[in-house]
């Protein structure tokens, strides 16, 4: 495989994205030499894609909807060497709301005794 030949499984659905005037995708490819930036017509959002993913090209859609700066620190924050600390994030943010919903309930509790 070359390394511009990816998998996509409709083709027409996207437009691939070399250049753009902030030199966002050179900068993608930056941090990781396999990335490729696509634009899905069907969904209208930012993808990127890995040429060394043979099977299924598809790393992370940007949340945003320009190609700006976002989409660096977006790539570098999602890289897989951060899994533990994305883990940590989340479980954090999942404790936080269980605590919040622990606290509401108890509240409906109250209440309807009182």
């Amino acid at each position: 495989m070359q390394k511009e030949d990816f998998v996509l499984k409709n083709k027409k659905e996207y437009v691939f994205i070399n250049y753009d005037n902030l030199f966002i995708c050179q900068r993608l490819r930056e941090i990781d030499d396999s990335y490729r930036v696509v634009y899905n017509l069907n969904k209208n959002v930012y993808e990127v894609h890995s040429v060394e993913q043979p099977f299924n090209s598809y790393c992370f859609t940007l949340p945003y909807s320009s190609l700006d700066e976002r989409a660096i620190n977006f790539a570098l924050k999602t890289r897989r060497q951060n899994i533990d600390k994305i883990i940590a994030e989340i479980d954090k943010q999942n404790e936080a709301l269980y605590n919040c919903m622990v606290k509401q309930e108890v509240n409906k509790l109250k209440e309807a005794l009182c």
